[in-house]
């Protein structure tokens, strides 16, 4: 979906989720954006999953696949690629996850259908949508008044300006 819909801060969300962490035993969340590094990806989710918790400043991609690959070996874990412009991007760490069929997960948070597609055929794409009247009010309200009441003289303004927003959260946060 497009930009400011929330996909990220709904991934944020379940990634910093108590169960969501007690359920894997390693989780690592890497921004990819449009001008990645294939070494940068590697050295962020090879600090993020090392069982020891020090960290790496190997410089070289393939030691570094290779030890992504053994810090996930044989654990549960939780990976989030944010913000996943095209496919070459999953394509150069997607080996490097081992399946060992225990309920591990991965999450791309992306504004391309296409590459959701290409990264699992077979799963369900969970797509945002924009808000509606209400939920747009709601979350401008919270986020201008926090947990006070709006007085009423701002309240006909503030629907406008909700309205004027067209459900996209990112614009009704600033």
């Amino acid at each position: 979906g497009m930009g400011g819909l929330g996909k990220t801060t709904l991934a944020r969300n379940l990634y910093n989720d108590r169960l969501i962490e007690e359920r894997f035993d390693t989780r690592a969340w890497v921004v990819v954006s449009q001008d990645y590094s294939v070494q940068e990806l590697l050295m962020v989710l090879v600090n993020s999953t090392r069982r020891d918790g020090g960290e790496v400043d190997k410089k070289i991609v393939e030691e570094l696949k290779v030890s992504l690959h053994k810090n996930l070996k044989g654990r549960r874990y939780l990976i989030v690629m944010d913000d996943v412009w095209d496919t070459k991007a999953w394509d150069e760490v997607k080996r490097f996850f081992p399946d060992d069929n225990n309920s591990s997960r991965i999450i791309l948070t992306t504004r391309q259908s296409e590459v959701a597609m290409y990264a699992n055929p077979r799963s369900d794409i969970h797509r945002m949508n924009l808000l509606s009247v209400e939920p747009s009010w709601d979350l401008l309200r919270k986020t201008v008044f926090g947990q006070e009441d709006c007085p009423y003289a701002m309240k006909k303004i503030g629907r406008k300006i909700a309205k004027n927003c067209r459900g996209l959260p990112l614009a009704l946060k600033v």
